[in-house]
């Protein structure tokens, strides 16, 4: 009896924490959507592949929309997520570079791709 009320409580408790990671945990889905991106670009994937990553990317920025943190959080986040971010940034340019040089072609990123976190 004792392990099925355990086993309740741990359920209920992942239950209720599930999906509540807020801006941190946001910042970090975004840079690893950013990083998968780059990653299909890398791999010369195709252009729905491509796609499909660029739009993880834009439903996370969506999400962190919706939670409204403010400038000051943002900008806190910004700064602990900043060489993460900084590293994640540089391999999609270097990727989207690569692919151009090459003659590939990827998707087309919006401009405001990396602006995301920042004031608008």
């Amino acid at each position: 009896m004792k392990r099925f009320v355990a086993l309740g409580v741990v359920c209920v408790l992942l239950l209720s924490v599930t999906g509540c990671g807020g801006p941190n945990a946001l910042m970090k889905e975004f840079i690893a959507n950013l990083n998968g991106y780059a990653e299909t670009l890398e791999k010369k994937e195709s252009k729905e592949r491509q796609l499909s990553a660029l739009e993880r990317i834009k439903n996370t920025t969506e999400k962190l929309d919706r939670a409204k943190p403010s400038q000051d959080e943002k900008d806190k986040l910004l700064a602990k997520y900043d060489d993460e971010f900084k590293k994640a940034k540089e391999r999609v340019v270097k990727a989207q570079k690569a692919l151009a040089v090459e003659g590939g072609s990827a998707a087309d990123a919006p401009p405001d791709l990396f602006d995301a976190f920042k004031a608008k």
